[in-house]
């Protein structure tokens, strides 16, 4: 349970440390939250900033809640989660602190992601029928790249003003707009050719490979075995590899304390410190691990660049869908790697557009939109499963029957307005609609970022949007 409880009854919510010692005179606390008083663990009473509860039967949280399901489900489909309502809706409209937020968030995002990765799972290629949506080998060097770069862009946000996030937020929106509406258009003009007179990205291996018959028969067998590989609905060895370097990465990140969360590692009960002392965020230890993330990730990525490069060298000779190579040469591989980090790292530090960073890059590799938001979708899962850990462990205080509240929203978003996407993507071949889809989305957003904005600078003042508030140098 959370350090703090509110003693109020309807305002019940403890909006984090940050508001201690507020003054009811003042706006300080905002709307659906009132200068209350909050007793901490060793029942000393204060002051603090309580919101009605999560749950609390209002008209504002019952119609935000409502318009929260398309929401949800219309962002899954290209691989926006439940960061496309946090700062709009949440935080500006609901006046969620970050914490509560990012508790919604949480639920929101794994109840969505969860359900979003069964159906894609089983979703076919628009144009290689035989073929599951999801590229598991990109969506793979994505989940190799992303544990770690994200825990790097969460360690730079922590130690950073609300002020400067915000703007490279916007940057960030700004720049990506008229992408969204380029690659659109390009991926319209590429269905609309594809549909038209569509031929298979590989060559026969018989008309291509030339040797003796016992070499041919041979070479038959490994393209075929390439080819029955590529038609399963979930390869094992790349699913595989990408959870368990999640698993291994987490492990490690787990072992951490930093300014953003506690080590579920160590003791956090006062009473047992003596025999296992909670770690300090500034402790030497956290350096050590973060060395030894290193080193995991350059054995695990290591590994598997060496793997699949020999794979790929193999595939060359019974000429298996030359067009098809991400591990060869290595600078590909590297191409794609380094977008991994990017997503990995915009997904910690800005908090949200992980996925749109993924579908953007994807088509750039070459997959059609429809394969790119699928496997963008499985990559996004990594990052949910990062985001939910982290949640799971921590000491957010938010009850299980809130948090089942918000996984049902999630998924019945997915299980409506994902589903039916996916059916009409299908059946009218119109993957570049999703495109569109992430345009309007940060353009909500945008708004969400201003509309907050302005409403810390009036609640907090401007000093707070630039103060350093986190830091180790003391």
């Amino acid at each position: 349970m959370s350090s703090f409880s509110c003693l109020s009854n309807k305002y019940s919510l403890f909006q984090g440390k940050s508001t201690i010692g507020c003054n009811n005179s003042t706006n300080f606390c905002g709307k659906f939250s009132s200068c209350a008083q909050v007793s901490d663990a060793n029942g000393l009473i204060m002051s603090g900033c309580c919101r009605e509860d999560y749950l609390y039967r209002s008209a504002s949280n019952i119609i935000v809640y409502i318009l929260i399901i398309p929401l949800i489900g219309i962002g899954s489909l290209g691989a926006l989660g439940g960061g496309v309502v946090k700062r709009p809706f949440l935080e500006a409209v609901l006046n969620f602190n970050s914490g509560p937020s990012g508790n919604i968030t949480a639920c929101l995002m794994f109840g969505a992601q969860l359900v979003n990765q069964i159906i894609i799972t089983f979703q076919k290629h628009p144009y290689h029928p035989q073929c599951p949506a999801v590229n598991y080998e990109v969506g793979m060097i994505y989940a190799l790249a992303i544990p770690l770069s994200m825990q790097f862009g969460e360690e730079l946000a922590s130690y950073m003003p609300l002020l400067p996030v915000l703007t490279l937020q916007m940057m960030f929106f700004i720049v990506i707009l008229p992408i969204c509406l380029l690659y659109a258009k390009r991926q319209e003009v590429v269905e609309q050719e594809l549909d038209e007179d569509y031929t298979d990205s590989h060559i026969s291996m018989a008309s291509a490979f030339k040797g003796s018959i016992q070499d041919e028969a041979q070479a038959a067998l490994v393209y075929k075995q390439f080819l029955n590989e590529s038609h399963q609905i979930l390869p094992l060895i790349p699913v595989l590899i990408a959870f368990g370097s999640f698993a291994a990465n987490e492990a490690v990140i787990l072992s951490r304390s930093t300014l953003s969360q506690n080590s579920p590692y160590f003791q956090s009960n006062e009473q047992d410190q003596e025999s296992n002392p909670k770690l300090s965020p500034c402790n030497v230890w956290n350096f050590y691990m973060m060395i030894l993330l290193f080193a995991v990730n350059i054995l695990i990525t290591g590994t598997t660049l060496l793997v699949y490069r020999k794979k790929e060298e193999i595939k060359d000779t019974v000429r298996y869908k030359m067009k098809e190579r991400y591990f060869t040469p290595t600078r590909r591989f590297f191409k794609i790697y380094g977008a991994g980090c990017a997503t990995g790292f915009i997904a910690g530090f800005l908090g949200m557009a992980a996925g749109l960073t993924m579908f953007v890059t994807m088509v750039q590799f070459g997959l059609v939109a429809a394969s790119a938001g699928a496997t963008a979708n499985y990559g996004y899962f990594i990052v949910c499963l990062q985001v939910f850990v982290s949640f799971i462990v921590s000491d957010s205080g938010m009850p299980i029957g809130d948090q089942f509240f918000f996984y049902g929203i999630g998924i019945v978003g997915v299980l409506v307005f994902t589903n039916l996407g996916y059916y009409y993507i299908n059946k009218y071949k119109i993957g570049h609609i999703l495109f569109y889809i992430d345009f309007a989305i940060v353009v909500l957003n945008i708004a969400g970022n201003i509309a907050w904005g302005i409403e810390q600078n009036d609640r907090w003042g401007f000093y707070s949007i630039v103060n350093i508030s986190n830091t180790c140098s003391d």
